[in-house]
Order: C-alpha cells, then sequence, then structure tokens
C-alpha cells in the first residue's frame, strides 16, 4: 500500500491521504490572483465530485490570503460533512483549532501534527498569522511549509533532526539558489513536491518553466515532482 497519496487542487491546495487519514492543505480558494490561477466554479463542480476529494477528516489552512482560503467554500464543506476538523491561524468558525504562539499540536486517529508559526515571504507579509505543518501517520513524515521565506531559519528549526519522508514546497524554493541549498542540506526529503503553480493559460512570467528548470538542478533527492495541471495525482511509495 502506498505511503501517500496527493492530488492537486489549485496553487497550494493538495487533498493528501496518509493511510486511512484524508487532509485537505490550502484547498479551497476562490479569488484569482494576477499570474496564479483560483478554483473556479467549473472546478469547484469537479472538485465536489473527485473521488480524492471525497470526505475529508481535516481541512488545514496554512494562512487566510485569499490564494490559499475561501470561508464560502470551506462553509460549503462543512456543510456536506459535519464532522470534518478544521485548522487555520484566525478565527473564523466556533468549532475549529485556531493556531496561535509560536507552536501547537493536534492528533486526530493516529494522524499526528505539529505546527509552528513561520515568517511569510515577502516583506509586507511578515505580520501575517502563517503556519507550517509536519504531518506524522504510522512513521511518514510529511512537511508543509506554506508560504514560508525560502531558507527561512525557523524551518530548519522546526524540523529539527527529523527525517521528512515528503516535502511540499512553493516553487521559488527550487527555483532560487538558496532555496536548492536548504532543501539538500537542511530538509533532505525523500520525495519533493513542487507547487503554488500556475497553470499554463494563467503562467504570465513564465514560473513553470523556471520551475522544472531549478527541480533539474537540485542533488541528492531521489524524487523530485512537481503538480501543474488540475487534479494531477501523485503517488508516493
Amino acid at each position: 500500500m502506498s505511503h501517500c497519496q496527493i492530488t492537486l487542487s489549485v496553487n497550494a491546495g493538495v487533498a493528501l491521504h496518509l493511510g486511512a487519514m484524508r487532509v485537505w492543505s490550502d484547498a479551497l480558494h476562490d479569488r484569482r490572483v494576477v499570474g496564479f490561477s483560483t478554483v473556479t466554479p467549473e472546478r469547484w463542480n469537479i472538485l465536489q465530485a473527485h473521488p480524492d476529494f471525497a470526505s475529508p477528516d481535516l481541512l488545514f489552512f496554512t494562512h487566510c490570503h485569499p490564494d490559499h482560503y475561501s470561508r464560502a467554500l470551506t462553509e460549503q464543506v462543512i456543510a456536506q460533512n459535519p464532522q470534518v476538523a478544521l485548522v487555520l491561524p484566525e478565527q473564523e468558525f466556533d468549532r475549529q483549532l485556531v493556531l496561535a504562539g509560536p507552536s501547537s499540536h493536534l492528533t486526530l486517529e493516529g494522524l499526528h501534527m505539529d505546527f509552528m508559526r513561520l515568517t511569510h515571504e515577502g516583506a509586507q507579509y511578515r505580520e501575517v498569522p502563517h503556519y507550517g505543518c509536519i504531518l506524522e501517520y504510522d512513521g511518514f513524515r510529511v512537511l508543509i511549509a506554506g508560504d514560508c521565506a525560502v531558507a527561512d531559519p525557523q524551518l530548519r528549526d522546526f524540523i529539527g533532526n527529523r527525517p521528512i519522508d515528503l516535502a511540499l514546497l512553493n516553487f521559488p524554493w527550487v527555483t532560487l539558489r538558496k532555496g536548492r541549498h536548504f532543501i539538500e542540506q537542511a530538509i533532505r526529503p525523500e520525495h519533493l513536491v513542487v507547487y503554488h503553480l500556475p497553470f499554463s493559460h494563467d503562467d504570465r512570467w513564465g514560473y513553470r518553466d523556471a520551475a522544472v528548470k531549478g527541480a533539474g538542478q537540485l542533488q541528492g533527492v531521489p524524487d523530485v515532482r512537481l503538480l501543474l495541471e488540475p487534479f494531477q495525482r501523485e503517488i508516493l511509495t
């Protein structure tokens, strides 16, 4: 049986299947940011019928920027899945875990989640409540760094000595030399999935080609994959 299945919604939105647990991370947003893509009404209809996005156990949002989070879509998912757990760093719903302070922890039916506040990329966003996460299920660890500043020393501290089986990182981590060095030296993942890329018709600045090129320059990472297409599915064994 595979350790993990990943299915892209849009940008940095994914559905993760870890054993019996189904976790959505930053999967629900509907406001398009220039140069990126979003969950259009057509994609929303597909997502609601897609088997990889059925019956989530947990909705996690690294932060509440509009290219990562939509309250309206989240409300719809909660209405359809009233038992789903909800984790985000701002108080949006009565029944949720509010991420606050430097770190938090959650255990849910064998899934262990450590959260740490990390600096958002870009000086103008430094004060945005933003959290990375390390999920562990049956000994398999997944790092979700969100929009963490590339090569942020706080992320090195968060990882510590824990081996990372899968790292989910935004594309600037592979297009920038300091990001590639940090991946090789501090994260050292067995699998790397690169995302937060626009679909081809929204790619105004050539991010997709730059990410492919940067990923090809990584050293020492056994498996590197890019999420480039709507509802792309990757299975890690």
